[in-house]
């Protein structure tokens, strides 16, 4: 049995309800009795008496809602008694109509006092004061009891009969009142994190304190001119329609009121200005934070999220945040300081018809809690769909030349429709919920409006107050409903804002699961790094795909100064290499070390100044061609950057340019050339004066001419430092200092290429597969499909396979050096 202090027998409940249900009807027959000053039965018998009933003299109709009260409560207690399952469920989804019903009750009394406040000279009994406030009390203790004892209701094990079956019940019984426990602490927890996540939003608001406490101050200096007007504006009426009515006073009053609105105009354009401000430095803020900790993850944590997602958090949701908490924190504190204010003014001018007006406000604050909750739902689901959208749309048009080579537009146009119907279909509900509020809340005032006109009109007649009086009164319902009626939305908009806010503070907080938290950092750019790199029974699998291995006991060693090619099948594990020497990720098991030392503990500035890596596909930034060289490096110089240059090949081509190194080189580096731009790349790699140069495939997307400049440059910077190359071009393999053959992230061969194109191995038989287009035996583990080529590297294909069929491969020796000659000319980076 789940044993739970929160749950309570149907037993319990029942006899609760049973002694709370004498107590209530006690209560009031007591009230009923106790009349002036004596407490005697004959005073029941004389409220009894229908014959002389009068609403607004007889108190018996406390005893009548007394018994309405009982029969909901005793309702709800035989329910669970009976059927203690459907009853509790019942009861809790019941919740907000059995509040609707207490508050009906909790009206009444204020009903009665105005009614029996119709006969001024009548003195009021302790047993009419009983009644009005036990009617107040005993409703909110039926409200309490519903909620917290019937919708927590457990079947006891005695009230079943049948022993041999108790097992199979206290099985049932376990996980459903398990399940129940789990629902309610989902809901607690839920409740828990809205307040949280509203108390986080307040935080970034204190945290503009001086530019808010300023827009603060105009907002109090305004609302309290505009709660004057409704008060002098009454005055006016008067001074026309009144006793005593003369221009003077007409002349007085109006000239008071030109005041306060001039005063409100000045002070509503300082607020509105300041708001502004303020939310302006709260978007910045937001966004700095979430972009500031989005830098700071993993490459894995990209490689699972969307970018398209990621930059609608970024926006969207981050602008959704700071728009909507000032937007509502405005009106929050105007309209509070107004309705309070109003109240002021309202009860000094007459309690009566404060009363009345106040009948049906807790009401509308139920009517605010339920759209409230189902706003806060309809924001998430927007916020989610609104980033699918953006992330289809970001995909196609930033591949917008492949989707037009496949003439797809009207393909992604469809798509992309499909995921904004899926937006539209949400807003339809949000604006049908919009439509039941506004409909309720509407209603709601125009009820309680004409109730104060009618009894106000019936007060003016009577001589208890005069028209002038009622007007302002009015005036102040009027924006007193206005008030509320903002306020009420307040609660819906914080909720789209704690929608919005509930992604971006969960990638605000998210750790990165590769830290780069190391300390070790030797004396800046002048530290001596020897370039030693090991990788040490290394096991490998992707974030993404924790159950495919990419790695498998990998071990190696490049020794300082070495040049180490490796090569292998696509998919083998080659790339995954550099990505663990850079630290982008975290091995399974097994270590990489840098000199001896894991390169996790080296500081994250320090290891990328002394790694450098140069890829397939350099990312270059709309900025100049300078400032793409000197990215990163604190250290940069003009000299240093234009002495990277030329030994990359670059110098020549910048220098061509009409601003030379203050060219800007377009979005992702769109103005250049793909060799161009590989060619900056490397140079923003020498810049920093690296020890290990990383270079992956650094020209297997290049045309021959682009691939012979870039090849030059990097043979150049070879020299001197530790390299680690993934590399197509036997210029390059050839000459290398060590070969490391890489399959289904094993090390399967190493050693010189004289060597391993000697051997029987995947080596040579890579060369073979080129030379001769034959099949990978079935003794090497095949190879996944290669990605389409490019036209260039079609085409180098194509010149390869002309030129190899003029070679004629008659013994191993002459095959050898065909081998050679093929692999001069190109050997395809899928495979090396």
């Amino acid at each position: 049995m789940v044993e739970s202090s929160s749950w309570y027998s149907p037993g319990q409940a029942l006899g609760l309800a049973c002694c709370f249900a004498c107590l209530d009807i006690l209560v009031n027959v007591l009230g009923l009795a106790w009349d002036g000053r004596f407490f005697t039965i004959d005073n029941i018998y004389h409220w009894f008496d229908f014959r002389y009933y009068n609403f607004t003299l007889n108190p018996v109709d406390f005893l009548a809602v007394a018994i309405l009260r009982v029969c909901v409560l005793l309702g709800g207690a035989l329910g669970v008694y009976f059927n203690p399952k459907g009853g509790a469920e019942a009861c809790a989804t019941f919740s907000n109509l059995t509040f609707a019903f207490v508050l009906v009750i909790v009206a009444f009394s204020p009903i009665k006092l105005l009614a029996f406040y119709e006969h001024e000279e009548m003195q009021f009994a302790v047993g009419d004061w009983i009644l009005m406030v036990w009617c107040i009390v005993a409703a909110l203790f039926v409200q309490g009891i519903w909620v917290t004892v019937f919708a927590k209701v457990r079947e006891s094990m005695a009230t079943r009969g049948d022993v041999r079956h108790q097992r199979m019940f206290e099985q049932v019984d376990n996980e459903y009142f398990a399940e129940m426990q789990k629902r309610e602490s989902e809901m607690d927890a839920q409740k828990r994190e809205t307040m949280a996540m509203l108390w986080r939003l307040f935080g970034y608001m204190a945290q503009e304190w001086w530019a808010y406490s300023v827009a603060f101050t105009f907002l109090f200096l305004y609302s309290i001119a505009r709660v004057f007007v409704p008060y002098f504006t009454g005055e006016v009426v008067g001074a026309v329609f009144g006793a005593g009515a003369s221009y003077e006073k007409l002349f007085h009053y109006v000239l008071i009121m030109a005041i306060l609105s001039l005063s409100a105009a000045v002070f509503a354009g300082f607020r509105g200005g300041f708001f502004c401000y303020s939310l302006a430095r709260i978007d910045r803020r937001i966004r700095s934070d979430l972009f500031r900790s989005l830098v700071s993850q993993e490459i894995g944590f990209f490689d699972a999220n969307k970018t398209g997602e990621i930059c609608s958090r970024l926006n969207a949701d981050c602008q959704t945040m700071s728009n909507t908490l000032s937007l509502y924190m405005n009106v929050f504190c105007r309209n509070i300081v107004m309705l309070f204010g109003s109240l002021i003014f309202m009860f000094s001018l007459s309690w009566r018809l404060s009363v009345i007006t106040f009948i049906a406000v807790p009401i509308i604050f139920l009517i605010s809690k339920v759209f409230g909750v189902y706003y806060d739902r309809i924001a998430e689901e927007n916020q989610h769909s609104v980033a699918n959208s953006n992330d289809v749309a970001e995909e196609v048009l930033s591949s917008i030349r492949t989707v037009k080579s496949f003439a797809c537009e009207r393909f992604e146009s469809l798509r992309f429709l499909s995921f904004l119907n899926i937006t539209l279909g949400i807003g339809a509900r949000k604006a049908v919920a919009h439509i039941g509020f506004l409909l309720t809340t509407e209603f709601l005032q125009m009820g309680i409006l004409t109730m104060v006109l009618f009894y106000g009109g019936h007060l003016v007649i009577q001589g208890k107050i005069s028209s002038g009086l009622l007007v302002s009164f009015m005036l102040y319902q009027f924006q007193l409903g206005e008030n509320l009626r903002e306020l009420g939305e307040v609660w819906n908009g914080l909720m789209q804002a704690v929608g919005a806010s509930r992604k971006v503070f969960e990638l605000i907080d998210r750790r990165p699961l590769v830290q780069n938290d190391g300390r070790i950092a030797p004396d800046g750019r002048n530290a001596k790094i020897e370039g030693r790199i090991e990788f040490r029974k290394v096991r490998f699998s992707y974030p993404t795909r924790p159950n495919v291995p990419v790695l498998n006991d990998l071990s190696f060693t490049v020794e300082p100064g070495q040049v180490v090619a490796l090569v292998g099948p696509s998919g083998s594990g080659k790339s995954s290499c550099i990505g663990l020497i850079e630290h982008f990720y975290e091995p399974d098991s097994g270590e990489v070390l840098l000199d001896g030392i894991p390169v996790r503990d080296y500081d994250h500035q320090f290891l990328h100044i002394k790694v450098a890596l140069v890829g397939q596909e350099p990312v270059l930034y709309g900025r100049s061609v300078e400032e793409n060289i000197g990215y990163g490096y604190e250290n940069s110089t003009p000299e240093a950057v234009q002495r990277s240059a030329k030994h990359a090949n670059a110098h020549g081509f910048i220098m061509d340019t009409q601003q030379g190194y203050e060219t800007d080189v377009g979005e992702k580096g769109g103005q250049m050339s793909g060799g161009q731009k590989q060619r900056i790349a490397i140079a923003r790699a020498l810049v920093r004066e690296p020890a290990v140069l990383l270079l992956d495939e650094a020209t297997s997307a290049l045309d021959s001419e682009s691939e012979h400049l870039v090849q030059e440059a990097i043979q150049k910077n070879l020299k001197g430092r530790t390299v680690l190359l993934i590399a197509h071009r036997l210029s390059t393999v050839e000459n290398a200092d060590k070969i490391v053959v890489v399959s289904a992230g094993k090390v399967v061969q190493q050693g010189v290429h004289r060597e391993l194109i000697a051997q029987e191995g995947l080596y040579k038989q890579l060369v073979q597969r080129q030379m001769l287009g034959a099949e990978v035996s079935d003794d090497f583990p095949a190879r996944p499909a290669p990605m389409p080529q490019s036209r260039q590297s079609q085409r180098r294909g194509s010149r390869a396979r002309s030129k190899s069929k003029t070679i004629r491969s008659d013994s191993p020796s002459q095959q050898s050096v065909t081998a050679q000659s093929f692999l001069g000319s190109s050997l395809a980076s899928s495979y090396l």
